[in-house]
């Protein structure tokens, strides 16, 4: 069972099983989406969940602190650092722009 991660900006799609994190689907799928700090301080990471935010971790504290800082225009509803989330359910599809 698994759930489908579509990186619009990059025209790639791909399966994966619950457990794996956003970053481990870009380092797969040869996307171009950036990974600074990968430890959700620097916020290059910063994307855009266009659907299946449901599929996905919660959101934490450090998370939300840099969002509120880097994500100046974005809608912060759909706002998530790829580092730190990880895929928590299968049978779905999350879409993410950068």
């Amino acid at each position: 069972m698994t759930t489908r991660v579509e990186i619009v900006n990059d025209f790639l799609a791909i399966n994966v099983k619950p457990g794996s994190t956003i970053q481990d689907v870009v380092e797969a799928s040869g996307s171009a989406l950036p990974f600074g700090c990968r430890d959700g301080q620097c916020g290059t990471c910063l994307v855009s969940i266009e659907q299946g935010m449901e599929f996905i971790s919660d959101i934490n504290d450090k998370e939300k602190k840099v969002i509120a800082e880097t994500g100046v225009g974005m809608n912060i509803e759909k706002a998530r650092l790829s580092c730190q989330m990880k895929i928590v359910k299968p049978n779905g599809v999350i879409r993410i722009k950068y």
